[in-house]
């Protein structure tokens, strides 16, 4: 089972919610989403924290009918492991929760390299 596994949380240093500030109008969140939903993976999950922060995403995930997983703040990897465990997964493909533009397409070609070896 390929499990990909989409790492969001609000609270960035940098510039905090950036994951749901609006792009033409809508959640950066949901436009990669929107992209994501294109790739060819068994399941998509949203990772995030138990933080009440990123309650936000949970609610973003729960309109667009998205798995959403919540773990550790600060520990991104057990978050990823936890989630991996949760849905089986066999393999996982690791996306980031900022970059809208994310390209289908080439996510397929990576995954289809990978499992010939």
């Amino acid at each position: 089972m390929i499990l990909a596994i989409l790492q969001a949380r609000y609270s960035s240093r940098r510039l905090p919610g950036k994951v749901i500030k609006p792009i033409l109008g809508r959640p950066m969140l949901q436009l990669q989403l929107e992209r994501l939903g294109r790739i060819k993976v068994d399941q998509l999950v949203v990772a995030t924290s138990t933080d009440t922060s990123d309650d936000p995403i949970q609610r973003l995930c729960d309109d667009l009918k998205i798995h959403c997983f919540r773990g550790s703040l600060e520990n991104v990897l057990d978050r990823f492991y936890q989630a991996a465990k949760k849905y089986h997964a066999d393999d996982i493909v690791r996306l980031t929760g900022d970059c809208p533009l994310i390209d289908p397409g080439v996510i397929d070609q990576l995954i289809e390299f990978y499992l010939k070896g």
